[in-house]
């Protein structure tokens, strides 16, 4: 009985591994990515671009700064694929006041990104303080007008502002993955804010944004 027991055990292990070699040398050969682009922007090179805007910011080139504004990667023959994947290091400098919509006057501030159209990225960005009495929230993650999340959710780490070095507002870096269903030659990435600040005498300097790497794959999958 112990003997059929071990056996029996022996068994149902080496099934199970045999099922797992089988699946995971289905996905490693069925599933592949390659970097089409990739670009920290320290040479000051702007290969792909249109509308691209540069400035040195603690000593290093960026994309940026810009209020009401933004740029274009164009992207043409690329080699078969199934989904395309943008990994961008986005950089939002000083006062966003995120959902803040009170007439109009300062917000909501909304930074977008779409591929060939298709949104990826549609939300407002907060770098306010939040305490119990005070808080503008902002929708980022998620779609703005869906959730309110607390100011800098998912901020991969914070920089000095550009025009706000002294006081709460701040640069706030956010580090975006984002992959879609994709299959065509060509790609059009774009990167665009639309900010509200009426009551800002230089909006430049009130609040902007800038783009300090970015980089997109194609992905092949089973």
């Amino acid at each position: 009985m112990f003997h059929l027991t071990r056996l029996s055990q022996k068994f149902t292990f080496s099934l199970a591994l045999l099922s797992m070699t089988l699946l995971g040398g289905c996905l490693k050969s069925g599933y592949n990515e390659t970097l089409v682009y990739d670009n920290i922007f320290k040479t000051g090179s702007t290969e792909k671009l249109t509308g691209a805007i540069l400035y040195k910011n603690q000593n290093e080139y960026v994309i940026g700064k810009y209020n009401n504004g933004g740029f274009t990667l164009n992207l043409d023959n690329l080699p078969a694929h199934k989904a395309l994947q943008v990994i961008v290091e986005a950089r939002m400098h000083d006062s966003w006041d995120g959902n803040n919509n009170f007439g109009g006057i300062d917000g909501p501030d909304i930074w977008s990104m779409t591929v060939d159209g298709n949104e990826l990225v549609y939300s407002t960005f907060s770098n306010s303080p939040c305490n119990s009495l005070y808080c503008i929230y902002q929708s980022y993650p998620a779609k703005y007008g869906v959730v309110n999340n607390p100011p800098k959710t998912e901020m991969a780490f914070g920089l000095p502002g550009n025009c706000h070095d002294v006081d709460i507002y701040k640069t706030a870096v956010y580090n975006m993955v984002k992959t879609i269903q994709h299959t065509g030659a060509t790609a059009t990435i774009k990167f665009r804010d639309f900010l509200i600040q009426t009551n800002a005498a230089n909006k430049l300097c009130d609040e902007s944004w800038s783009v300090g790497n970015l980089k997109v794959k194609i992905i092949n999958t089973p």
